[in-house]
């Protein structure tokens, strides 16, 4: 299996396949794309993708299988993206999360994320939340 097959797998677990395997294949080929990956025992545990255009980045998603969870390791992903993202010359990364997703909202504010606003009926059943970091 490639990496790319592994983070659709991650995706569809995570996310229950919001992208389509063409578009995780057509946005880790771009080169505005920024990934980071992190593998236990030769097995892709997590991953994080996101984007930077210009002088900002974007937050697409981070996963990471149930198994792996609360180690730590979206934590040092997200640390590991902002780096890439900064040496691409982004000086902030935006993100946005549904509004239910405590656990989420939680480890971006624990990252430095702030809230700075909500796009109401985003998602078909919750709002979503807009979060900003500064980078550099």
């Amino acid at each position: 299996m490639n990496n790319i097959e592994e983070l659709y797998a991650i995706e569809r677990e995570c996310f229950g396949g919001s992208w389509t395997m063409e578009m995780l294949r057509d946005e880790w080929e771009s080169l505005l794309s920024v990934t980071v990956t992190h593998f236990e025992d030769g097995r892709l545990a997590a991953f994080a993708l996101g984007r930077v255009a210009a002088d900002e980045g974007e937050l697409y998603q981070i996963g990471t299988l149930p198994e792996f969870r609360r180690r730590g390791i979206a934590e040092k992903l997200l640390a590991e993206l902002h780096d890439k993202m900064r040496e691409k010359g982004a000086a902030i990364c935006f993100l946005e999360v549904r509004s239910q997703n405590v656990s989420a909202i939680a480890l971006y504010e624990k990252c430095g994320y702030e809230r700075i606003s909500v796009r109401k009926k985003y998602y078909p059943d919750d709002d979503a939340v807009i979060m900003r970091r500064y980078l550099k």
